[in-house]
């Protein structure tokens, strides 16, 4: 599994790692990139702001650096958890995100 992501700079650990991918024409397998990613990961109040700061831009420069893959993502899907972290007592209280990026080029 993938561990670990970059979006714009700043490194996030991964709980889920998922991949569309793009096949050549009448290809099944040997993908030579991938159509988009789906991620979870957690956040805390303390990265609470500098996280959603990323995520509202909506075209991020992506890496998978396990994968060896790199493009611009565009968000198309976004969603997390109940959790109200603006108000958290504390950074040991997480919410689970959820982000699908499409890949539109490098």
């Amino acid at each position: 599994m993938v561990n670990k992501i970059v979006l714009n700079n700043k490194e996030i650990e991964l709980n889920d790692y998922q991949e569309k991918p793009i096949y050549a024409e009448g290809e099944k397998s040997g993908a030579e990139d991938v159509e988009e990613i789906t991620v979870k990961f957690d956040v805390t109040k303390d990265v609470y702001s500098e996280t959603a700061g990323i995520l509202y831009e909506g075209v991020l420069d992506v890496e998978v650096p396990e994968k060896n893959l790199a493009f611009k993502g565009e968000i198309i899907n976004f969603y997390s958890g109940i959790i109200n972290l603006y108000e958290a007592e504390d950074n040991m209280t997480a919410d689970e995100y959820t982000v699908t990026l499409k890949n539109i080029g490098r």
